[in-house]
């Protein structure tokens, strides 16, 4: 076996291959198969000649050119090597004499007959390696092919069994006790805490909702690390659970979200980017593609049924995925390249990280905030208001007046608050809200007046409209939890 490296000198990958087939062409070799990694060909001097099997490979800014005998030959007296010698100098030729024009055009119809990665016998081995499981334990211990999944599995039980541990409720817990431990919350988010964006990630509404997520994750993970590799396979997850929680913060007026089911999305969004190149064997595309398709069309419709679903981190999650998938592929295709491996996984998050503070500090600044902490200040404020009724039976006809006039007081505070913040740049829904609230402030001054009423006079009948009002703020109370 002769081998010689020669160094490209400024030559594009593009101009480098197709300079490559056409040489074999110009000696009239016959080529075995190409590929953007290089070209194998025979030579071509009769049945009883000496024949030898010439290796063009594309590599780190060179050209590697080798050849083996392939006659029955024992010994090839120099002919690998004048073989090898006649491939480089008519290599020099057809530098000068193919222009740009001409390398575009071929490489297109040269791209056509590309063998996929996985069968290209230039590279290194692609084929992902699945773990074998070995009994129960087995799927949570990191092996080859399976290392990162496990250990996001493990976590993530880890910090549920630890929420569980402090009081927070097994099967539902309460919306207070989530945001304590780190849920994603418009108010708490975007008022500085942004590691939310990436904790939530790891806590679950209950065991049902841990079940389920983890599920997901051991299925996708099963059949994408090896694909993608550790390091590749634990960025996605935490990149596109980040933008899985900005698409929750940017779509819901008000919000307070948990669970990895964003991330997940996220990486099914990498695999679909996969299974839509030859980075997959042909065998796996098709079911996997089913699979695949069923899972995330079945919960983005029963999340748009359901209420209490975050279809906008769904979503927000699938599509980074997609995003990270595509600029994943360059990479995965060409493992060899040792440039490429270094500079992708960084750029990646550079870009991503880059992108998220951005829409993270333009979020920050929104109306959107400003609206939702004035709402904490006007639920005070009710808070306040209604406490008159506490032990009111009980208490003197002064003191309960009294409590009735301050009441009176804080509502009409509550209405210059709530038509303060009507002049946000707010939703149509939430420019909405603030109408009904109005109108259940105003429903509240009445009933607090027709009370005062038949106080001062003694006289209950003065209260007749009272049931009436009772009512109406009744329903105006369900419109806004709607």
């Amino acid at each position: 076996m002769n081998a010689v490296n020669l160094p490209t000198n400024g030559l594009t990958d593009k101009q480098t291959l197709v300079t490559a087939f056409e040489t074999v062409k110009e000696l009239g070799w016959r080529i075995r198969f190409t590929s953007d990694a290089g070209v194998i060909a025979y030579t071509e001097n009769g049945e009883y000649s000496w024949n030898g099997e010439v290796t063009v490979k594309l590599e780190d800014g060179a050209i590697s050119v080798q050849c083996v005998t392939i006659s029955n030959q024992t010994v090839d007296y120099g002919k690998c090597e004048h073989a090898v010698s006649q491939y480089l100098a008519t290599f020099e030729k057809m530098k000068s004499v193919l222009t740009d024009d001409e390398i575009q055009e071929q490489y297109k119809l040269y791209k056509k007959d590309f063998v996929p990665p996985y069968e290209d016998i230039l590279k290194p081995d692609t084929r992902p390696k699945f773990h074998i499981f070995d009994g129960y334990r087995s799927y949570f211990v990191p092996g080859e092919g399976y290392f990162v999944t496990p250990i996001l599995i493990g976590f993530n039980i880890l910090i549920f069994i630890l929420m569980v541990c402090t009081g927070v409720s097994f099967f539902e817990p309460n919306v207070q006790s989530m945001v304590a431990w780190g849920a994603n919350s418009t108010i708490t988010t975007l008022d500085g805490q942004w590691w939310r964006l990436l904790s939530n990630c790891f806590l679950h509404f209950g065991f049902i909702h841990l079940l389920l997520n983890m599920y997901a994750l051991f299925y996708v993970g099963l059949l994408l690390e090896p694909f993608l590799g550790k390091s590749k396979f634990i960025a996605a997850y935490l990149l596109t659970g980040v933008a899985a929680s900005l698409a929750s913060l940017w779509w819901h007026d008000y919000t307070v979200s948990a669970g990895a089911s964003g991330a997940i999305f996220g990486l099914y969004g990498v695999f679909l980017a996969l299974l839509f190149s030859n980075q997959v064997e042909r065998s796996m595309r098709t079911p996997l593609l089913i699979n695949i398709g069923i899972f995330i069309v079945y919960n983005l419709v029963y999340g748009n049924l359901k209420s209490g679903i975050d279809n906008a981190a769904h979503v927000g999650g699938l599509l980074s995925g997609l995003l990270i998938g595509l600029l994943y592929l360059p990479v995965l295709q060409k493992p060899d390249n040792r440039m490429l491996n270094r500079l992708t996984l960084p750029a990646i998050m550079l870009i991503i990280i880059a992108c998220s503070t951005l829409v993270y500090t333009q979020m920050s600044k929104s109306d959107r905030v400003v609206y939702q902490k004035q709402m904490q200040v006007f639920y005070a404020i009710e808070t306040n208001a209604l406490k008159v009724f506490k032990d009111f039976d009980y208490k003197p006809a002064e003191t309960q007046l009294s409590g009735l006039q301050t009441g009176i007081g804080d509502w009409k505070k509550a209405i210059e608050l709530i038509s303060l913040s009507d002049k946000l740049r707010l939703s149509d829904k939430l420019h909405q809200r603030n109408a009904l609230l109005i109108q259940y402030c105003r429903l509240r001054i009445q009933s607090f007046e027709l009370i005062s009423l038949g106080i001062q006079k003694g006289d209950h009948t003065e209260q007749g409209q009272l049931p009436f009002i009772t009512q109406q703020i009744k329903a105006v109370i369900k419109k806004l939890a709607e």
